[in-house]
C-alpha cells in the first residue's frame, strides 16, 4: 500500500477505504452525524470485547451479534 511516495492525506484515504470495505460501510459513513446514545453503546460494547478473556467466548458473542442482524434482514427469495 504505501510505498513512501504517498502524501499523508493520500495514506490516508486509502487506509479509510480499506477500514470500510472491511465493515462494509462507506467512507462517508465515518463523518456523518452519530447521536451520543449510539456512541456510548459502541464504546460500551468495545470495552466489553477488550475484557473478555479468550476465544471461546469471543466465538460466542460473534455468534449471537450475527444471528441478531440475521434476524433483522429480510427474507429472499433465491
Amino acid at each position: 500500500m504505501a510505498n513512501g511516495s504517498e502524501s499523508s492525506a493520500e495514506r490516508s484515504r486509502l487506509t479509510l477505504q480499506n477500514l470500510a470495505r472491511t465493515l462494509g460501510c462507506s467512507t462517508e459513513d465515518f463523518f456523518g452525524e452519530t447521536t451520543p446514545d449510539r456512541l456510548a453503546d459502541a464504546e460500551e460494547l468495545l470495552r466489553l470485547w477488550l475484557a473478555l478473556e479468550n476465544s471461546s467466548e469471543r466465538r460466542r458473542v460473534l455468534d449471537f451479534a450475527r444471528s441478531v442482524k440475521s434476524a433483522d434482514e429480510p427474507e429472499r427469495d433465491d
